[in-house]
């Protein structure tokens, strides 16, 4: 697949019905010979039907919604690790072992080139770095729930041993010293927020889990 880059911005068309899509990748869920299908659709037949250049603009116009699950029984989970191009491999071998040790359903992997990021206070990206994106498709169970969590858990240990971080908007399941670890500046800005808001008017979970000092678990350095 092919970006647009250079010359005229093609004009947005209509998406269009994505419901022959939307079936191939939903019954990868759950199933090896769905997910050997959908590779051979994806890597075989897509290509033919949509063409291999696009405009990046017309790529984000899409609407995700038609992929995502609407079942009463699972639902979807989002991953992102960011790591330089040096330790990709790295974290990719260690995550592939732990993902299959804990026989997580793994729909999608996304890869996304990243820039370095000196705006951001609690920035992912101390350097440019490659973003891995994952999306897992999970039973809506309290077991389903704790196995993710401690999968997570793994995850971003292999991601911290091989230099990089982990996506903070999603779901809090690391640790606190493995949050501390991947954003040390995390102190500066939990005190900077007390010092803007001093009667701690503005809260969520996730200060409370790592930044509140009366709720937060003790704290090992690395």
């Amino acid at each position: 697949m092919f970006y647009r880059e250079s010359g005229s911005i093609p004009h947005l068309t209509a998406t269009g019905s994505h419901w022959v899509s939307r079936l191939v990748f939903r019954g990868s869920a759950g199933s090896t010979y769905g997910k050997e299908m959908r590779w051979s659709a994806e890597t075989n037949i897509q290509p033919e039907l949509t063409g291999k250049v696009f405009s990046r603009n017309q790529l984000m116009n899409d609407n995700a919604e038609w992929y995502l699950d609407r079942s009463e029984q699972t639902t979807d989970i989002l991953h992102e690790y960011f790591v330089d191009r040096e330790h990709a491999g790295e974290f990719l071998a260690a995550a592939r072992k732990i993902i299959r040790r804990y026989n997580e359903d793994l729909l999608n992997v996304t890869v996304r080139d990243v820039k370095a990021d000196s705006d951001t206070f609690l920035n992912y990206a101390r350097g440019d770095a490659l973003a891995f994106v994952m999306f897992f498709s999970q039973p809506r169970t309290v077991k389903g729930d704790e196995e993710m969590q401690a999968m997570t858990v793994e995850l971003v240990d292999a991601v911290l041993r091989a230099g990089g971080r982990y996506y903070l908007p999603y779901r809090l399941h690391a640790t606190p010293a493995q949050f501390f670890r991947a954003y040390p500046q995390a102190d500066e800005f939990f005190n900077l927020k007390r010092r803007y808001d001093p009667q701690e008017l503005f809260q969520n979970q996730f200060y409370r889990k790592y930044g509140k000092p009366s709720v937060a678990q003790p704290i090992v350095r690395p």
